[in-house]
């Protein structure tokens, strides 16, 4: 029978998951871009090799008259272009693409973060759902000696009829309650195996965390959590490297305005079969090659005077992308603020709840100890004792659903501080 930790769910969904995998596949493809980038700054350089067969009337390469012959011939070159001035456009690309890059990283940080608390939760609610099953079967348990130990009595007349079948009909809401149960739990399996994308298997379990021990405060401070989550969480990394991006992509656009310099240089030769010496002797191909050598070089300078306004155009697009970044970095930073302080809040709230229903179950659970001592002896009737019962069952089932409610909501503030979900 297989039993998985909760660390083990997390590793299998941001192994198996495939938003997961999509998002490491979109940084992979951002590197390269920022890689390719970089290269764009080094110098072109091609080489090439030319060779072809003149049949009839043609110039001769070597004489430069027309002769009616068949002539081969041949032309190997090198070239190259190196980039001096383009109004640092190149530069400012690259530093555009390397704040993409960083975006695309947190992206894929947050889409797994995101996952591992879902992953959190779904486990939890796979607890919850399980507990609630041992406590349904518990007390289906306990209303089913009731009914045998009263059912004799019924027969007998020593108790009112309405007592018995009162208790009858707890103990079929009983079992109604198991079968919801048992429900709720396949389901919040099921929730679980989705997001591991693994197959669901009847002899899957989960470890059951220690929940008996954990800490009531939570270590940091509101004030606390609030900066380390604007200095942290994923979200916000990603408005400030998009915005950065934006800033240096409108600076490319901008450079798009100023002269761009190259400088070219090439060296070619060319050969013959027709070619000969002084002597009518004929040359070979690397004596034609060392005679026919051609150096050249050049800087180029391309003046930008008219392009029907697109780049001014593009220019000014860049320049409101830009601005909008900045409103989308200032309101990512408030709506985090926002979200820790309710996160914190909620927090507070499920702590004094965890509390309260502790409270809750000792007091039921005197009430039910001693309603069941009195119901045994005869001393109140079914409905008094039911209402005990149903007390304290309601209270159990506060206890363990706050208490696993108060885990996740810390759960939720180590999110958005950037911390590790693990265990």
């Amino acid at each position: 029978m297989q039993e998985l930790s909760l660390n083990e769910c997390i590793e299998l969904a941001l192994k198996n998951n495939i938003d997961a995998g999509k998002k490491h596949i979109n940084t992979q493809s951002a590197k390269l871009n920022l890689q390719q980038e970089r290269a764009n700054l080094l110098p072109s350089v091609n080489a090439g090799f030319t060779y072809g067969l003149n049949l009839g009337r043609s110039i001769n390469p070597q004489t430069n008259t027309y002769v009616n012959e068949h002539i081969s011939y041949a032309n190997p070159y090198l070239g190259g272009s190196l980039l001096l001035f383009n109004g640092m456009a190149q530069q400012n690309s690259i530093k555009q693409y390397l704040y993409l890059y960083k975006a695309t990283e947190q992206e894929e940080v947050l889409a797994k973060n995101e996952l591992s608390l879902n992953v959190i939760l779904s486990y939890i609610e796979v607890l919850t759902c399980s507990d609630l099953l041992k406590l349904a079967r518990l007390r289906q348990q306990t209303t089913s000696r009731q009914v045998e130990r009263i059912d004799a009595l019924n027969q007998s007349g020593a108790i009112s009829p309405s007592d018995f079948f009162d208790l009858k009909g707890q103990f079929a809401n009983d079992k109604l309650a198991e079968t919801n149960a048992d429900n709720q739990l396949q389901n919040a399996i099921f929730s679980l195996v989705k997001l591991m994308n693994i197959p669901y298997s009847e002899g899957l379990r989960f470890a059951v965390l220690n929940t008996d021990d954990f800490e009531l405060n939570y270590a940091d401070t509101v004030s606390e959590i609030l900066q380390n989550g604007l200095s942290n969480f994923a979200s916000v990394k990603i408005a400030d490297s998009q915005r950065r991006s934006a800033y240096f992509k409108f600076k490319t656009d901008r450079a798009f305005l100023y002269p761009t310099i190259t400088f070219n240089s090439g060296i070619t030769s060319n050969y013959s079969n027709k070619a000969v010496d002084i002597q009518d002797k004929p040359l070979t191909y690397f004596e034609q090659f060392n005679n026919n050598l051609s150096k050249s070089f050049s800087l180029n300078l391309s003046i930008p005077v008219f392009h029907n306004f697109s780049k001014r155009t593009n220019k000014a697009l860049a320049q409101l992308q830009q601005r909008q970044s900045d409103l989308i970095a200032e309101s990512t930073r408030i709506q985090l603020q926002q979200l820790i302080r309710q996160a914190y809040f909620n927090m507070t709230a499920s702590k004094e709840r965890y509390l309260n229903s502790l409270e809750q179950v000792n007091a039921y659970k005197e009430s039910y100890r001693a309603n069941e001592i009195r119901f045994n002896a005869g001393a109140i009737n079914a409905t008094d004792y039911l209402i005990s019962k149903n007390n304290l069952d309601r209270a159990n089932i506060a206890v363990l659903t706050n208490r696993y409610d108060f885990i996740v909501r810390r759960k939720v503030l180590d999110f958005y501080q950037g911390k590790s979900l693990k265990q």
